[in-house]
C-alpha cells in the first residue's frame, strides 16, 4: 500500500511541476481528447488500442494528440499524414521511442530497431539486407527448407508408428528454430528428436510476451528506475541466457576459424568479418543483438502466418 501511495503522489507532483512550467507554452498541439489528470487518456484505449485510435480519429481529426500518463502521442491515422511523415519527413521522424523492456536486454545500443537512423544504423541496415534478407539469399537456402520439412515429416512418421502423441506447434517452432539456426550459424540448434526446442520457446516466448505488455515506466519515465511491474527483471534472464547461446556459437566459430577450418559463409561469417575490419562499429558483443533480433522477427513472422491460417479456416 505504501508504494502505491509513494507512486501516486510523485506522480502528482511531476503533474503539478509540468503544468506549472509548461502551462503558458504558445505552441498549440493538434486536438485531441482532454484526458484525466496524470494518466491523461490511457484508459480510452481499451484492450484494442487499433479500434479505439481509430474511432478518435473520426472525431478529433487525422492528426491527433493524445496524452499517455506523462507522455505526449501525436497520432497520425489517414495515408496523406502518414506519407507525409514517413516519406517526406523521414529523417525528421526516423527515430523511435525505445520501450524501456528493450533496454533489459545486453548491449541495446547495438541493436537494429531501435538505435537512432545515424550512419551506424544504416551500415547494420546494409549488413542485413545484403547478407541476410535478399531474394538471392533465400533462393540458395531452398534445398534447406525442402531438408528440414523432410524432417519434420521423418519425426511426424515416427512418432505415428509408435503410436505416441505429437506435438505438432513444439515441433513446427523447432523446425523453425532449426531452420534460422542453419541460415545464420550453419548448424541445428535443436536435437532430431525435438527435446532441446522446449528452452528456446520459453526463452523466445518470455521475450515476446514481456515485450508486448503495457508498461508504466514507458507512460511515466521518471518511476522508470522502479520497474514497478517487474517487467524488466522478469525479461532480462531470457535475455541474457540467448546471449550465453549465441556467445558460444560464436566461440566455437572463432577456435574453428583458427584451426584452419573452411568457411561456413553464412551471416555469423559476414559478421565476424566485419568484426575484423577497422572502425566497422562491429565486435563480439554488437554482432549478438542482431542475431537476435534476426531470429525473433524470423519467428514472430511464423507464428503470425500459421495464426492468419488458423483464423482463416472455416
Amino acid at each position: 500500500m505504501e508504494l502505491h501511495i509513494l507512486l501516486f503522489s510523485i506522480s502528482l507532483l511531476l503533474f503539478i511541476i509540468k503544468q506549472f512550467i509548461h502551462g503558458s507554452s504558445s505552441t498549440k498541439p493538434p486536438p485531441g481528447p482532454k484526458g484525466f489528470p496524470i494518466i491523461g487518456s490511457l484508459f480510452e484505449l481499451g484492450t484494442k488500442p487499433n479500434q479505439s485510435l481509430a474511432a478518435l480519429a473520426k472525431i478529433h481529426g487525422p492528426i491527433m494528440t493524445l496524452k499517455l500518463g506523462s507522455i505526449t502521442a501525436i497520432i497520425a491515422s489517414s495515408p496523406e499524414t502518414a506519407k507525409e511523415i514517413l516519406q517526406k519527413r523521414e529523417q525528421i521522424f526516423s527515430d523511435r521511442t525505445i520501450p524501456e523492456v528493450i533496454t533489459a536486454q545486453p548491449n541495446p545500443q547495438a541493436t537494429l530497431a531501435w538505435v537512432p537512423g545515424d550512419h551506424r544504423w544504416r551500415n547494420r541496415r546494409r549488413i542485413c539486407s545484403t547478407q541476410m534478407f535478399t531474394t538471392q539469399r533465400l533462393d540458395s537456402l531452398q534445398h534447406l527448407r525442402h531438408k528440414k520439412v523432410e524432417e519434420l515429416l521423418l519425426y511426424f512418421r515416427k512418432q505415428s508408428a509408435k503410436g505416441a502423441p505429437i506435438d505438432i506447434g513444439g515441433a513446427a517452432f523447432a523446425t523453425t528454430l532449426n531452420l534460422m539456426s542453419n541460415t545464420i550459424f550453419s548448424i541445428d540448434m535443436v536435437d532430431s528428436e525435438f527435446e532441446t526446442a522446449q528452452e528456446f520457446k520459453d526463452l523466445v516466448w518470455r521475450i515476446m510476451e514481456d515485450a508486448g505488455k503495457p508498461n508504466l515506466s514507458d507512460y511515466f519515465p521518471l518511476i522508470k528506475w522502479l520497474d514497478v511491474q517487474g517487467v524488466k527483471r522478469h525479461i532480462r534472464p531470457a535475455y541474457e541466457r540467448l546471449h550465453e547461446i549465441f556467445d558460444q556459437v560464436i566461440v566455437n566459430r572463432l577456435e574453428a576459424r583458427e584451426l584452419g577450418a573452411s568457411r561456413k559463409d553464412d551471416f555469423l561469417d559476414v559478421l565476424l568479418d566485419q568484426c575484423d575490419e577497422e572502425g566497422s562499429g562491429f565486435n563480439r558483443e554488437t554482432i549478438k543483438p542482431l542475431i537476435l533480433v534476426s531470429f525473433l522477427y524470423d519467428i514472430t513472422v511464423i507464428v503470425t502466418i500459421a495464426l492468419l491460417m488458423l483464423l482463416n479456416q472455416d
